[in-house]
């Protein structure tokens, strides 16, 4: 595989140009004025992107760092809590709140759904939980949870929603004040167009509320510490990644320009080019039709396909996709159409795809995903 790639994974991304050559500027004091005031418009675009009137905290890691703050800022040892599991990220919630000492109740979906709204009302209701956890996207399968239908169905009752937006924020919509969401957290690496190296956390007032009036026992999650800092950076407690934000900084400026209608709308484009390709290559997807993403999409393997030797053939190609994980490892691919994939990206990887499909034994008309995305696009005016 050669410089000239495309890589079509559910995250990391790619990253443009000057996003790229942000990371190159001269770094600043992580107190300086300068610096703060990259911070400072940062979190002003991202408050935007997240539709929350609370605060938000970007800080040096990942996803899984921003979830793990999530967790052990809003269980306590012996809090009931409701994981709701639709794929392998989900059991991420369930290893998270035992590790805060936090009792695990979960409640599982088939391979390919999701959860709505009333399911969610019961089980609460039933089990007497104090928090619910769910991911908006479950990038393992590309099934998206109806966040909106499930915060409405806990606002009258008062439990805290953490809701996994990794692979949504930047590429669907997320509203935090409206869908009745507490804690939404996001790596900067995927929908975003950042490379790894961030974790952001947006909190609802009430959620910046409890923070600020209960005791903490955390010392680098210690949420307080970080909310001091991303008022001030002078309330030094860890050096912030400033490269990062500067990368941060640029790609939500390129967001901003673009549009978050227009983004969110590329994206849900794109995805509907991709299935459309998919499935006229006789493939299955696996979300089933209520529940797909505009982000990621899991292609069923035929029987007779190796992912091993699909992979090869598409990195023979200079594409790279995604495998399965946990129980769909070895029987299923991942395409990932997020951050700055356009139209192009899409037909390129679906006339590959139709290509390598032929070469490992998997007879398809060629031409035919091609032709049906290219429909799509059309109809959309990409």
């Amino acid at each position: 595989m050669d410089e000239r790639f495309l890589l079509m994974i559910p995250g990391p991304t790619f990253s443009e140009q000057s996003t790229l050559l942000s990371l190159a500027r001269v770094t600043r004091s992580h107190i300086s004025g300068e610096f703060e005031d990259v911070l400072r418009n940062a979190l002003e675009v991202l408050k935007k992107l997240l539709n929350t009137d609370g605060e938000v905290i970007v800080m040096p890691g990942s996803g899984t760092s921003a979830m793990e703050f999530s967790v052990a800022n809003f269980v306590r040892p012996g809090y009931r809590v409701l994981n709701l599991v639709s794929g392998y990220f989900g059991e991420y919630f369930v290893q998270a709140t035992r590790a805060r000492g936090g009792y695990s109740i979960q409640a599982r979906t088939k391979v390919g759904l999701g959860f709505r709204g009333d399911e969610v009302r019961e089980l609460v209701e039933r089990e007497n939980v104090s928090v619910v956890t769910v991911q908006h996207v479950e990038t393992s399968n590309g099934v998206v949870n109806h966040v909106s239908q499930i915060g409405g169905a806990l606002r009258s009752s008062g439990e805290v929603l953490i809701v996994d937006a990794v692979a949504s924020l930047g590429g669907m919509e997320v509203n935090m004040r409206d869908w009745g969401i507490d804690v939404c957290f996001a790596g900067s690496q995927k929908a975003l167009a950042i490379p790894p190296g961030l974790g952001i956390v947006g909190l609802s007032k009430r959620a910046v509320e409890m923070l600020e009036s209960g005791e903490s026992e955390l010392f680098f999650f210690n949420g307080r510490k970080w909310l001091s800092m991303m008022r001030n950076v002078k309330n030094y407690f860890s050096t912030l990644p400033v490269n990062m934000i500067y990368a941060l900084s640029e790609s939500l400026r390129k967001i901003s320009t673009e549009g978050f209608e227009k983004r969110y709308l590329r994206h849900k484009v794109m995805a509907e080019a991709v299935r459309q390709g998919i499935e006229a290559l006789g493939l299955s997807i696996v979300a089933d039709k209520d529940f797909r993403s505009d982000t990621v999409t899991a292609v069923w393997l035929p029987s007779n396909v190796n992912f091993q030797d699909l992979s090869r053939e598409m990195l023979n190609r200079n594409i790279v996709i995604a495998g399965g994980l946990g129980e769909l490892a070895g029987k299923i691919f991942r395409i990932g159409h997020m951050g700055v994939v356009n139209a192009n990206d899409v037909a390129s990887t679906l006339a590959a795809l139709e290509r390598s499909l032929v070469k490992v034994g998997y007879p398809v008309k060629l031409g035919a995903g091609v032709s049906a995305a290219q429909e799509v696009l059309a109809r959309h005016n990409f």
